[in-house]
């Protein structure tokens, strides 16, 4: 059986020449570490979280974790993120989080990953927030053969923040994060009609790129603000593997929606 390119494969090949036709899928299960960074709506600074003032990066950035899976048959991903607290207001929750390899974002071949969340922080539940990734370094990964316990660092595209210039009264300084297996692009995802609080997805194709870090939320308490997530560190928890995507899963990313008009059963090799 032949089995067409979906887009995480797509991905794969772009970055390491990774072929999947008639290959089996796998599902990875993963815990990863990471940085949140918001940019506010001029891309000339970042908002300082206070109740991490003592990390490495003075509150510029705050740590971030969480577990998330992808299965390769797919594309498709979900996640969750450990509460952070956030601006003395309480923790900051995520909810929904979801992640889907789009290739180069026109329908071609390449390594970005859409994402969509909800937020709740400060009594405000949902705040749609969307991020574009360059999934590089994962997918590179993968494509080289990832197997439990391994871990993924060090590896894949620059995020958008990694030059950007934190300012400190009269001086400014980069805070560099270095490459990530999963970093978050200049991109803006194309806002859904009518998106408020609640709204989940809020971001789709087709993207633009206004040269900030992280696509400006639409709604709640930080409107035009750029939220981004950058995984800089991901674990193998657990590999499912020998799943056969049947029939194969097709894209479409017309009208500036992603539809899937093909549906992935997955199913164990016998």
């Amino acid at each position: 059986m032949n089995v067409k390119k979906t887009a995480l494969t797509a991905a794969m090949s772009a970055v390491i020449g990774f072929t999947a036709t008639g290959a089996s899928a796998d599902v990875y299960t993963l815990s990863w570490d990471g940085l949140f960074t918001m940019i506010n709506a001029g891309g000339t600074d970042a908002l300082v979280n206070g109740d991490a003032s003592a990390n490495a990066y003075y509150g510029r950035r705050t740590n971030v974790g969480g577990t998330m899976s992808f299965d390769t048959a797919t594309g498709a991903g979900t996640g969750d993120m450990v509460p952070f607290s956030f601006f003395g207001s309480g923790t900051a929750t995520a909810s929904g989080i979801s992640f889907q390899a789009v290739g180069d974002g026109a329908g071609g071949a390449g390594p970005l990953v859409l994402g969509n969340l909800g937020f709740t922080w400060n009594g405000t539940v949902g705040i749609p927030t969307s991020i574009v990734l360059d999934g590089s370094g994962f997918f590179g990964a993968v494509g080289g053969g990832l197997t439990t316990s391994d871990t993924v660092a060090g590896v894949g595209a620059l995020p958008a923040t990694d030059g950007f210039l934190f300012n400190f009264g009269k001086s400014s300084y980069t805070l560099p994060i270095g490459a990530a297996p999963m970093a978050t692009t200049t991109f803006n995802t194309t806002t859904i009609p009518g998106s408020d609080i609640g709204t989940n997805p809020s971001g789709t194709l087709p993207f633009s790129d206004d040269g900030i870090g992280g696509s400006p939320m639409v709604a709640g308490p930080f409107p035009g603000f750029n939220a981004n997530f950058d995984i800089t560190s991901i674990h193998v928890d657990n590999i499912d593997t020998g799943v056969i995507p049947v029939p194969a899963a097709v894209w479409l990313f017309g009208s500036g929606l992603l539809g899937l008009v093909g549906v992935a059963r997955r199913r164990k090799k016998a």
